[in-house]
């Protein structure tokens, strides 16, 4: 859990009186503290400050506290931060529309110590177990999307990226790059040799790989790559590029040899089976040799 000193608080109101006895209490609590008696201020510099909550009077000048709250929860960049209304107006109109607005709460003014510091602690807990759900759905949905022993998007993100090209009629290439008899590295390295044999390849690979290509690992020792090109031979360079490695890297070379189809797609018209049933059939036909090769289908 955060401490108080982990958050920032925002006084938005055009009495200075007010902002110093605020500030008062709340520093007491350990709080950051800013302030400012202009609104249109507050509005400019805000998403500079890294504000966790915003105290905001409502009747100010050039703009009330509606108006402001308004402009905030239309900004992509402040819209989530909690914002507490200070009024000392007590009509259930006023109170409606700080909520109708984008308040998530308020305090009568002159106010009360204890309750200024229990609304604000209990909408900062609020704040800080949203960002934890976020940062733990954030993970989850890394993990679901990445291989564990490469560190690399899995084949499950590689088809939903393949049929997401497909779907919108581009022409790119998709290689898939797979160690020839994987069984006998596992046979003559053991099982964490293997593994290891593996991640080095795929690494060499992403290493190999423009910044936009989409690189994973299928399945055993398969790599797959897409890039958003019909560029041929930048195709054909990466994949010298890539043998070239091969040969100097001393976790590869004298180790594996692999095979890998270049598989240009130019139409929308076809189905995941049928993708990967053709570099299937042409990469069991290209295996049959111990010498790194390639095949290209267009």
């Amino acid at each position: 859990m955060k401490k108080n000193s982990d958050f920032s608080i925002l006084i938005v109101d055009d009495e200075i009186l007010n902002i110093k006895i605020a500030s008062v209490y709340l520093k007491r609590e350990g709080y950051r503290v800013f302030y400012t008696t202009n609104p249109l201020s507050a509005l400019k510099n805000i998403s500079q400050q890294d504000i966790n909550l915003i105290l905001l009077d409502i009747d100010m000048p050039q703009k009330n506290g509606f108006e402001v709250c308004e402009l905030l929860k239309k900004d992509k960049t402040t819209k989530d931060i909690p914002i507490i209304f200070l009024t000392a107006q007590t009509d259930i109109e006023n109170i409606s529309r700080a909520f109708k607005v984008g308040g998530v709460d308020y305090i009568f003014k002159p106010f009360n110590p204890i309750e200024l510091k229990v609304r604000i602690k209990t909408h900062l807990q609020i704040v800080s177990y949203l960002q934890e759900i976020k940062d733990k759905q954030y993970k989850l949905a890394l993990h679901s999307f990445t291989d564990p022993l490469t560190k690399l998007n899995n084949s499950l993100y590689f088809d939903s990226q393949l049929m997401n090209n497909i779907n919108k009629n581009q022409k790119f290439w998709v290689l898939v790059f797979k160690i020839d008899r994987l069984d006998r590295a596992n046979q003559l390295y053991g099982l964490f040799g293997a593994d290891a044999i593996i991640k080095s390849f795929a690494q060499l690979i992403k290493n190999e790989s423009k910044e936009n290509a989409i690189v994973a690992r299928l399945h055993g020792g398969s790599i797959g790559v897409i890039v958003n090109s019909p560029d041929k031979k930048a195709i054909l360079d990466f994949y010298k590029g890539v043998v070239t490695r091969a040969f100097k890297d001393e976790n590869i070379a004298h180790k594996i040899t692999f095979s890998t189809i270049l598989y240009y797609i130019k139409r929308g018209s076809i189905s995941l089976p049928y993708v990967y049933k053709k570099i299937h059939n042409n990469m069991y036909t290209l295996q049959q040799t111990d010498e790194h090769k390639y095949l290209i289908i267009q």
